[in-house]
């Protein structure tokens, strides 16, 4: 099962997605915790109602960043492989780890 901070940012970030994330919302409801991200940062991949996806190539469906209260810049994104939500990725601009969920609060639209 995906925690409670998971599904909300999860939920959260398909709402404020690109045109078409939303249609994922449903998936999120059968969504389970698949594996955790090696490195030690929050990232979960998922599976749907026990499916995987069949291919590595992805679609980005939301892309955030925050900067944490010691001003270290990350991002957040949310993705789908094979029109299954994948699961949600975070990594550092910098040297420090994500090793926590961002607080919605703080997400803005990821600039290039």
């Amino acid at each position: 099962m995906l925690t409670q901070e998971e599904f909300e940012l999860t939920a959260w970030l398909l709402r404020h997605g690109i045109d078409g994330a939303e249609d994922f919302l449903p998936q999120l409801d059968k969504a389970k915790v698949f594996s955790h991200c090696q490195c030690g940062c929050a990232s979960i991949d998922f599976s749907i109602d026990g499916k995987r996806p069949q291919t590595f190539g992805m679609r980005i469906l939301a892309d955030y960043q925050w900067t944490d209260e010691h001003g270290h810049q990350f991002g957040a994104f949310v993705f789908e492989q094979d029109n299954l939500l994948g699961g949600l990725d975070l990594w550092s601009m910098g040297e420090a780890n994500a090793l926590q969920l961002p607080p919605i609060h703080l997400l803005v639209p990821l600039r290039d």
